[in-house]
């Protein structure tokens, strides 16, 4: 048995392939945060919750304390023969006191805090080729990958079918674009919301469907009263069907790289090496001037680029399992 931990919503289509090839060989764990618990019904996947999400340091803090306690007496249980994550903080703790060799996948270098409770536990750590390896160079193995890990996301989506019930928030007779604000992570903190300004300023030159997906519900009143605030949705099949992605977060903006949706990243931190590789191949592009983001949509809104031929990394996590096993 292998043990798969979701910790948050794009982690379920991330895994989604790699634990069909497993044949259901699997103990998935997961925790409440998001829409996590839809998504893994939207796939058809038998998992247990074990622990939440924290709101603040003092409740990530606790919520984290208790979620290793919990973990570690389930999988004591049924002894996987390996462990394996997408930058979840528990399961290389649980997994290095209970001797499971630990598969850790990681694609945000800037992740200070997380990155290191972590890297230093696991045996192999699969990352994009983008990211910074000097960040996590000395601890175990690393083996890299030339893509994104949303190449996964999309495609794991794709192959079980875009959900059409998206389309009752599309305007066939406008553009459609779908933004996302800032993070509100501990490496995301104190940044000042561009998203209401870029709206204003569409407004003026073009005829737009604005679909935003806030962080919170003081977001969510805010963006109710300018644009549209959808109820809980898939929004890889959204991404698909609109004309235009603005996102100052990360794994929205890639998935609509991926599947060639024209994409503003207006990230206020310093960039990813994900989000420069999509930059290089003229899949991103990056601006926090608004004028600029303005001028670039009215020149790009529409011109789809068709879906991406980056490396999945779920054969190469697949063979690494078998290894490991072996």
């Amino acid at each position: 048995m292998i043990w798969v931990d979701l910790t948050n919503d794009p982690h379920v289509h991330f895994f989604y392939q790699l634990i069909e090839k497993l044949d259901n060989n699997v103990l998935i764990t997961y925790r409440k945060i998001g829409r996590i618990r839809d998504i893994i019904k939207l796939y058809n996947l038998k998992a247990k919750c074990v622990g939440s999400h924290g709101a603040n340091l003092i409740d990530k803090l606790i919520n984290s304390s208790k979620r290793i306690y919990s973990l570690a007496k389930l999988i004591n249980k049924y002894h996987p023969k390996v462990a394996i994550a997408k930058h979840s903080v528990e399961l290389p703790r649980v997994a290095f006191g209970l001797n499971i060799p630990t598969i850790f996948v990681v694609d945000n270098e800037q992740a200070e805090a997380q990155n290191r409770l972590t890297i230093p536990l696991v045996d192999v750590l699969i990352k994009p080729i983008a990211t910074d390896l000097e960040k996590f160079k000395g601890f175990c193995e690393i083996v890299e990958f030339d893509g994104v890990c949303e190449m996964a996301n999309v495609k794991s989506r794709l192959k079980i079918g875009l959900d059409e019930s998206v389309n009752k928030y599309l305007d066939e007779d406008k553009y459609n674009i779908v933004l996302r604000p800032c993070p509100i992570s501990s490496y995301c903190n104190g940044h000042k919301d561009i998203i209401p300004k870029i709206i204003n300023e569409l407004n003026k030159k073009l005829d737009c469907n604005f679909i935003v997906f806030p962080r919170n519900k003081k977001q969510e009143l805010y963006y109710k009263k300018i644009a549209t605030v959808p109820e809980p949705l898939d929004s890889i099949s959204l991404l698909y069907k609109c004309d235009f992605m603005i996102g100052a977060g990360g794994t929205m903006n890639r998935e609509a790289s991926v599947l060639g949706t024209p994409t503003v990243s207006c990230y206020p931190q310093d960039l990813l090496g994900v989000d420069k590789y999509l930059i290089e191949k003229n899949r991103l592009y990056y601006s926090t001037d608004v004028d600029d983001i303005v001028s670039y949509v009215e020149d790009n809104i529409g011109k789809r680029l068709g879906l991406a031929n980056f490396e999945d990394p779920t054969e190469i996590i697949y063979k690494k399992i078998l290894e490991l096993v072996e």
